[in-house]
């Protein structure tokens, strides 16, 4: 399939959405269906997913470990967000949030949904 500039952006989108919902859909039976919990799980399906998109298609993405990373630090910020964490928190989510998209080749393939 030849690369175009928004093959990508649409896999990933599909991916990041059917993720979402699959993680808000399980997610809630096993926590229950706040507003809190549903953003959260909604939140970490759709990066998860768009971190695995890559993953599915490679030749859709022109740098997937730069597009992996981003997406990493973009969920771990939303994390500490979540928890409400102080300015040493945030600069630690974008530190853990470079490592682990960098590393995301490795582990994307291991993604179990919940």
């Amino acid at each position: 399939m030849p690369r175009t500039k928004t093959s990508g952006l649409k896999l990933a989108l599909v991916v990041a959405v059917a993720l979402a919902l699959v993680f808000v859909i399980f997610g809630g039976i096993a926590h229950g269906y706040t507003w809190r919990n549903v953003a959260l799980l909604a939140s970490a399906g759709a990066v998860i997913g768009a971190i695995g998109a890559p993953y599915i298609e490679p030749q859709a993405f022109r740098h997937p470990t730069l597009w992996q990373m981003f997406f990493s630090v973009l969920g771990c910020v939303l994390l500490a967000v979540y928890l409400s964490a102080g300015a040493d928190g945030y600069a630690l989510a974008i530190v853990v949030g470079i490592v682990i998209g960098y590393l995301a080749p490795y582990w994307v393939k291991h993604i179990q949904v919940p």
